[in-house]
């Protein structure tokens, strides 16, 4: 896809066919006996300024699709472009990233999961936050440097002394404050966001979601936000693509989709979430019956027929094409409208 597409549509990324393989290696010489195709021919396209929800169950490829768009992982196959506007250009980040590996690397960024893990416990939080502006070559000194790290803390919510302190003298929902303002530090377009409240306590999810939304608003960051809580992704999403097995299988607006799933997965995965209002209708739970399928040997046609409850002879022999049903919205299943 080229600049003129992308900036005609709105568009920030423009992600095609992406897949992640990775090798299996065993026996006596060590040799490639397989691969776990952990992201596998995955499509969707992300928009200047708003917040796409990536959800699906643990070990569905979440994670490993934001890493890979981030080239934390090298893409096996597949183009991610990146629309940089102010140069009017698009870039494959799967390719420019060798030419060009400092800019898109400050136009992206990524909130870690674990604020714990996320941190260097032997670097001060100043250090932490002004290591990006060290490395982009950003301030004119480290007088600087040191009042942009202490504006971003203000705007994180976090006092500017404690740029002198370390990671172990901070809750998990300040580490992940801190986490924020060193993504912000490269003043990115877009931030991918890996569950970066699923560690937290529920008081403390909600503030850092409103500090998210907060910023994205003042920034006019755009976001691409992976997650397992269905909640949570209701949200702050504008848009919510659901994951099965490495594939996406229903994309849609967050009001459309959870107010009528057309996927069998979508259905079965929102008929679990917890209505908190007592007077409520409670819907049907959908049990699924046996387990997700390896990546390593997916099941023939649709990933999904193993454990779908409609499935027919059509799903053991293709593979479903995404296809748009009504208003931007759509799913990858042969059956829809028959259940």
């Amino acid at each position: 896809m080229n600049y003129t597409e992308m900036k005609n549509q709105n568009i920030l990324l423009n992600v095609e066919n992406l897949k992640k393989y990775f090798p299996i290696f065993g026996g006596v010489f060590s040799k490639k006996i397989g691969e776990i195709k952990a992201v596998d021919n995955v499509s969707f396209k992300l928009y200047k300024g708003e917040t796409l929800g990536l959800v699906g169950e643990s070990g569905c490829g979440k994670s490993t699709t934001g890493r890979t768009l981030i080239n934390l992982y090298d893409a096996t196959e597949g183009n991610i472009f990146y629309c940089d506007y102010e140069n009017e250009r698009a870039l494959d980040v799967t390719k420019d990233s060798v030419l060009y590996p400092k800019f898109i690397r400050r136009q992206m960024q990524m909130i870690f999961q674990d604020p714990y893990a996320s941190l260097n416990p032997r670097m001060s939080i100043g250090s932490i936050i002004e290591e990006p502006l060290i490395i982009h070559n950003i301030g004119e000194n480290k007088k600087e440097r040191k009042e942009m790290v202490e504006e971003l803390l203000k705007k994180v919510g976090l006092e500017p002394h404690s740029i002198y302190r370390y990671p172990h003298e901070f809750s998990g929902g300040q580490r992940q404050r801190i986490g924020i303002a060193r993504s912000l530090a490269l003043n990115p377009s877009l931030i991918i966001a890996d569950e970066p409240v699923s560690a937290l306590d529920v008081s403390i999810q909600a503030q850092v979601l409103n500090l998210m939304q907060e910023l994205q608003q003042e920034l006019g960051l755009t976001y691409l936000f992976i997650a397992h809580d269905l909640s949570v992704v209701e949200h702050i999403s504008d848009r919510v693509a659901v994951m099965y097995l490495g594939s996406i299988v229903e994309i849609s607006k967050a009001e459309d989709l959870y107010k009528n799933p057309l996927h069998p997965y979508t259905k079965a995965l929102l008929s679990a979430v917890p209505i908190p209002d007592p007077d409520a209708k409670k819907q049907d739970r959908i049990r699924l019956e046996g387990d997700v399928p390896s990546p390593q040997n997916k099941p023939s046609g649709c990933p999904f027929r193993t454990r779908c409850p409609y499935v027919k002879k059509i799903c053991i022999e293709e593979i479903p094409e995404m296809k748009e049903y009504e208003n931007s919205h759509s799913a990858a299943c042969h059956l829809i409208g028959s259940f």
